[in-house]
């Protein structure tokens, strides 16, 4: 099911909350982390920029290339919090209304399907999402657009650059037009519980309605603690 909120009401809160929208100016960070470029199942390229082994376990930080009208499905992490970050827009992001603090209880399995807010990302907009909580996002663009991604903590229990380089496939950078490894999309739903994640194979799995919205009120970009957490890293 898919509900526009156009309530006067509804429209009311959006309105006020655009209205406080700031654009982000993201720190330029060095690039010290020694990974390869990874292929996503969904054909995104992360370029990872600085991990927990240069960040003191801090966080994880990763520049992706997403293609045209792709993303990946809905999923829960239940061990780090996470920010997105569209240097240019062209994403819509999705971000849940309830909390599923269980790893053993998904959305749709052992707890209720979840209500998805969509809203569009504007460019240079930062969005943050605590663990427990579905989201996703997707390139709603005709042309690839950068998106920067950053986790929180990254310690070695709890890293989720395992997750990427054991389900992903390694990028050849004589091959421009390499497609994802078929099992990379298996991957991306067999290993998530390994790493605290609760990954759905297909939009709706874990999804009851959607609602399409201007702003989602009361989201705090949290963009106090991202600038403190890289200002001392070490």
């Amino acid at each position: 099911m898919v509900q526009k909120m156009h309530t006067d009401e509804q429209s009311e809160v959006q309105n006020e909350h655009v209205g406080d929208y700031k654009p982000f100016d993201f720190p330029e960070l060095l690039k010290d982390a020694n990974e390869p470029l990874i292929l996503g199942p969904a054909g995104e390229t992360f370029d990872f920029i600085q991990t927990g082994k240069t960040t003191g376990g801090k966080y994880l930080f990763a520049k992706l290339v997403v293609p045209p009208h792709v993303g990946p499905p809905p999923h829960v992490h239940h061990w780090i919090d996470e920010w997105f970050y569209a240097p240019n827009g062209g994403f819509s992001i999705f971000v849940g209304k309830n909390r599923y603090p269980d790893l053993e209880k998904a959305p749709g399995k052992g707890a209720p399907k979840d209500t998805l807010q969509i809203v569009q990302m504007r460019p240079k907009e930062l969005f943050y999402v605590e663990r427990n909580i579905v989201h996703g996002f997707a390139n709603v663009t005709d042309k690839p657009q950068e998106l920067y991604l950053v986790w929180t903590p990254d310690t070695p229990d709890v890293s989720f650059l395992p997750y990427f380089l054991n389900a992903g496939t390694i990028r050849d950078p004589e091959n421009p037009d390499q497609i994802p490894d078929f099992m990379s999309k298996i991957r991306l739903v067999s290993m998530a519980s390994t790493y605290g994640k609760n990954q759905s194979d297909s939009f709706w799995q874990f999804v009851e309605k959607v609602e399409e919205m201007d702003s989602i009120p009361n989201m705090i970009d949290n963009r106090e603690r991202l600038l403190e957490l890289m200002s001392d890293k070490n």
